[in-house]
């Protein structure tokens, strides 16, 4: 193991971290679009979150990839090995790093897991509001319609 690998992981981390953060502010700006009726600004809002989140996918990939090559080079089985355990591979101030970077993106998923549910509960009651005027419109639909036959120029004035 070079001393590159522990550097490369907290680095990895740390872009988890950011992009995590950076997937709340998104929910926020969106839910404020979606609220205020800014269908094209929730659009991009969504757009953008899709692609934090394959960013996300992409940084898992590589720090489990990483995980991995650092266990095994300690001698050690990755699945097996606890957080604690993985912690003292790194040096006592990269180690220190790891925690907190832990730390913030623990604080970090809580948020965006609020978020979520947060927004599924908006979606979810404008799914009701929107329901209820597809009911009024469907009750008053025959009230609006023309006759059969009937057109504007058939009228005489």
């Amino acid at each position: 193991m070079t001393e590159r690998e522990p550097q490369r992981y907290l680095e990895l981390l740390k872009r988890r971290a950011a992009s995590l953060r950076l997937v709340a502010k998104e929910l926020l700006d969106c839910r404020d679009s979606f609220t205020g009726m800014h269908l094209e600004a929730t659009r991009e809002h969504i757009l953008y979150q899709r692609g934090l989140c394959s960013e996300i996918h992409c940084l898992d990939r590589e720090l489990k990839a990483l995980r991995r090559q650092l266990a095994e080079g300690a001698g050690q089985e990755p699945e097996k090995m606890s957080a604690e355990a993985f912690a003292r591979l790194f040096d006592a101030d990269s180690a220190a790093q790891l925690q907190q970077v832990r730390e913030d993106i623990a604080t970090a998923q809580r948020q965006v897991r609020r978020l979520n549910r947060v927004y599924a509960g908006l979606l979810k009651r404008s799914r009701r509001s929107i329901n209820v005027l597809i009911n009024v419109m469907a009750n008053y639909a025959g009230t609006y319609n023309p006759s059969p036959g009937w057109s504007a120029r058939s009228f005489l004035w």
